[in-house]
């Protein structure tokens, strides 16, 4: 039953707190206004579905509609291997994709739209052939197309369309060319459902989102805490309704009351729980409502950077190979003692959700010093080299004036691989000399600060203590593994034995697997004691309160979670989550934890931030220091992960979507099911559509994506749409 929406202005709302927006309904605001007129009840937008155009699904005549052309039609195409469509095209003056000869979406279908099994599209053949659809296994009759632009209706097998994500594969059968290009077709727009007509859909654009008469837009969002909807309706007269639905049923259905010219609708009882927010229009002469303006709010006020001093020092602590789950930080149930990082945290800033963009060191550390997407700096195959032109680390710091010093373990860290540009002094130990483990990087970098102190420094130590070879530490390993031991593991597992393990030419038993993971965890303990000898030395310097310190890792370590050992196979969790840790109070807020994902290609801009230096104008990344004081925050953020570019990951807020190079997916609760072990696609269809439709674009633009003008794959800056509607 439809009920009206208040036409109150939205200062006068929620704020109290979100734990109490989201127990308190809205008559209990408006009663508690009535008792303390006084009381301002505040919120701040977190999310701006204008903005987000790009993720808005169009509605008609019951249908799904699909502008093809449009840039946000790669939210249904680009999981695909090979690719079978080529996207924002131009044939005629119409906006249109090509498909291929074999074209496959993925589509997500309401039980309402799938009563009606038809398939309608407008499109140009090239030629005289024949088309037919494929959904689910259920193939239609080929349906013939003349040459030129038509009008094709597509009967669908009963039963086909199932609801929910359903995969749907045109099949020409004599491509041609288009354009100049090869193609099956170029289509304009696509319809699932409903009754279709000759005329194409109505996007959205800067102006607002349209909403015809019988139709409008949907969108896959999480609800804000103490959430609501607020926009500005044209014109006055049209009835606009607001439906908010989980994957189990609709919990919100209102429309506007007669005349109002704004919408403010209280969605706080489903505050962190991702829905289909409907948005469609209706009324005795409206043709179209628009939205002039539409965003989820958050309650409290709009929060603010409250910034100290820039520090003079900056330490980053690379622990190369290092899981976020041995720490007691991320995983309360770890065994595994790093007491340092621990107590660092308790006056640092916690990022819970980091990922690394590769799962092993080369690509990662590509990544972090360059603030490039793999497939940005193509530092993948193995012979590959990092491109001089691309601005790394040291190079991006060097403006600020901060002498640089690069102690690295790890031997693919030096200048044949390209990274020794802009250095002051860069050393790999691997090749140099000097010891591996983190001791020995330590008694260097005491060194360096005995005899650097003086003058401001940018110190990088890349340990390597958690990667093969994992060596015994005491007492950790008696610890760790305090049963009796008589294997070749007694000691250490070294990088030749591991090879033999992984090839299947060493076999080994449960008993060697449980003392390989006790080495391990005790290289990740060692690593922070040395840590904390680093940190004394800093201190009795007298820089303990004037350098920020990194503490992160490159990658992770499968240790059998999945069957395997090793990294670079895999994106499970145990690989791409990574620790972060960022210590300097003045910028940092102390005991802060950021909930919002995080990727390691934001921490050059971030030291070019806290630094005073424009990061380098290529960054992909953006500075972490806005969203350390909530700037940014209240709305899922992605983290990303690609294994070599075969295969992608994104986790947004608990729910992680993985892609293979055959346009495979599997879906997991994070959270709930860390080990992802429980395949969730069937079960929760709005929230694997809340992350698709994200990684899903990002895929599609990511060579072209910058988060400081586009924001992130989940909630994009205005600018974001713009660009693509103006190429």
């Amino acid at each position: 039953m439809s009920s009206p929406i208040s036409n109150a202005p939205p200062s006068a709302r929620r704020s109290l707190s979100s734990s109490s927006a989201g127990r308190v309904g809205r008559l209990a605001f408006v009663a508690l206004l009535s008792a303390f007129p006084s009381v301002a009840l505040a919120s701040h937008p977190v999310f701006d579905l204008v903005a987000n155009r790009t993720l808005a699904h169009g509605m008609r005549a019951g249908g799904l509609v699909i502008a093809a052309g449009s840039p946000g039609f790669a939210r249904y195409i680009h999981f695909s291997r090979p690719r079978t469509w080529k996207l924002r095209k131009v044939e005629d003056g119409k906006r249109v994709a090509l498909a291929g000869g074999q074209a496959v979406l993925e589509v997500p279908l309401t039980v309402d739209q799938i009563k009606d099994a038809t398939l309608t599209m407008r499109l140009k053949s090239p030629t005289r052939q024949t088309v037919r659809a494929t959904i689910s296994g259920h193939a239609s009759a080929a349906v013939p197309l003349k040459e030129g632009w038509q009008l094709v209706t597509i009967p669908l097998p009963a039963g086909a369309l199932k609801g929910g994500e359903d995969k749907l594969q045109l099949s020409f059968a004599v491509p041609g060319r288009i354009g100049g290009e090869r193609a099956g077709a170029a289509v304009e727009w696509i319809q699932l459902g409903g009754t279709a007509t000759d005329a194409p859909p109505v996007e959205p654009d800067a102006n607002g989102l349209p909403l015809p008469a019988g139709g409008g837009l949907a969108y896959y969002v999480m609800v804000p805490q103490g959430g609501a909807l607020e926009a500005a309706v044209e014109p006055a007269g049209c009835t606009v309704h607001v439906r908010a639905r989980t994957h189990a049923k609709v919990m919100i259905d209102q429309a506007t009351a007669p005349g109002a010219s704004r919408i403010d609708v209280d969605l706080s009882r489903l505050s962190g729980q991702v829905v289909r927010l409907e948005l469609t229009s209706d009324g005795a002469g409206c043709s179209q409502a628009r939205l002039r303006s539409a965003t989820l709010t958050e309650s409290g006020d709009a929060p603010a950077e409250h910034l100290g001093k820039r520090p003079r020092n900056i330490i980053f602590w690379m622990s190369d190979d290092t899981r976020a789950d041995r720490f007691d930080l991320y995983n309360p149930k770890s065994r595994v003692k790093t007491p340092v990082v621990d107590g660092l945290a308790k006056t640092s800033t916690l990022f819970q959700v980091a990922y690394v963009q590769g799962n092993e060191s080369r690509v990662s550390h590509a990544s972090l010093w360059t603030s490039l997407y793999p497939g940005e700096h193509h530092f993948i195959a193995a012979n590959a080299k990092l491109d001089p032109r691309f601005v790394t680390l040291a190079e991006a710091i060097r403006p600020s004036g901060l002498y640089t010093e690069g102690l690295m373990a790890n031997g693919f860290i030096d200048a044949f691989w390209g990274f020794a540009q802009g250095w002051d002094n860069l050393r790999n130990f691997l090749h140099d000399g000097g010891g591996l483990k983190a001791e020995d990087l330590v008694r260097a970098a005491d060194a360096f600060l005995d005899k650097r102190a003086l003058k401001p420094f940018f110190l990088y130590l890349g340990t390597i203590d958690a990667h093969v070879s994992w060596r015994a530490h005491a007492p950790w390993i008696n610890e760790y593994d305090p049963g009796r031991y008589v294997g070749p593991f007694l000691k250490a597992c070294l990088g030749p034995q591991l090879d033999k393990i992984v090839t299947g030419r060493m076999h080994i038993s449960e008993r060697d697997k449980t003392r390989i993971i006790a080495l391990y965890d005790s290289d990740v303990s060692y690593n922070d004691q040395q840590l904390g000898e680093l940190l004394k030395h800093l201190a009795a310097d007298g820089h303990a309160d004037d350098t920020m310190v990194i503490y992160t890792a490159d990658h992770g370590e499968e240790l059998w979670d999945h069957g395997k050992i090793g990294h670079g196979q895999s994106l499970h969790e145990e690989l791409v989550h990574v620790p972060l840790v960022i210590h300097y109070p003045p910028l940092f807020p102390p005991g802060k934890v950021v909930h919002e994902g995080v990727e390691i290609v934001d921490l050059l801009p971030t030291i070019d931030d806290v630094l005073g230096v424009k990061p380098p104008a290529d960054a992909q990344g953006e500075s972490l220091l806005p969203i350390a004081h909530d700037v940014g925050a209240g709305y899922p953020r992605p983290a990303i992960a690609s294994q070599y570019e075969l295969a992608h990951t994104m986790r947004l807020d608990r729910w992680k979507l993985w892609v293979g190079g055959s346009g495979r997916t599997e879906f997991f609760d994070a959270v709930a099911d860390s080990g992802e072990k429980h395949e969730l696609s069937a079960e929760r269809p709005y929230e694997r559509r809340f992350v698709e439709d994200a990684l899903g674009l990002w895929m599609a633009y990511q060579s072209q994506w910058k988060k400081s003008r586009w924001g992130v794959a989940s909630n994009q800056k205005p600018q974001m749409p713009l660009d693509l509607e103006r190429e």
